[in-house]
């Protein structure tokens, strides 16, 4: 068991990897190309975050949020070009016990099981923690790209949750997936 998970997981297709300084430009850049089909489900799509600056802010706090074990925040790449193909992590906000998994791909990456092949790997570190024991993926019910990952991978629809909309395209209707293995 471990407190905090290894900087840089391999899979078969991809490497995920911990965000350095010199990845700024490159999610900076995939955030602009990506604005307009990301922007109706994440609050976070704005001008400000397709400039390098922010991510370099970004990519600090998110040291400081490893370091204090709050979240693991990964880069998903391909290991034979090095390019960039979108972003996952692991967030310890839903309470003991549990992670969350948020996720999102460069169009490009997209079609081809990047992004289950990126979740299977990490629910299997999130898993091996000291302190978790399920792995949650959160999306609103209309996003259902967001919401076949979870149903690949065995992930179980615990609940539907009316939240306050945060994004043009959202319902309001937030699903949680859950994946516990004792529980399966």
């Amino acid at each position: 068991m471990a407190s905090v998970p290894p900087e840089c997981i391999e899979t078969d297709r991809l490497v995920l990897r911990r965000e350095s300084m010199d990845d700024a430009a490159v999610v900076a850049d995939a955030i602009a190309r990506n604005r307009a089909r990301l922007l109706p489900w994440m609050r976070w799509v704005t001008d400000q975050a397709t400039e390098v600056t922010t991510q370099v802010a970004r990519i600090a706090e998110a040291g400081e949020q490893w370091a204090s074990g709050q979240t693991f925040d990964f880069g998903i790449f391909n290991p034979s070009d090095g390019s960039f193909m979108g972003k996952i992590g692991m967030h310890r906000r839903i309470g003991p016990r549990g992670i969350e998994l948020g996720y999102w791909l460069d169009a490009d990456a997209e079609g081809r099981g990047v992004m289950t092949e990126a979740t299977a790997a990490l629910t299997t570190v999130a898993l091996k923690l000291d302190d978790i024991d399920r792995v949650e993926i959160h999306c609103d019910e209309a996003n259902l790209r967001s919401q076949a990952v979870p149903k690949r991978l065995g992930f179980v629809l615990d609940r539907v949750e009316n939240r306050p909309i945060a994004a043009a395209s959202e319902t309001g209707r937030h699903m949680v997936w859950v994946y516990q293995p004792d529980c399966r």
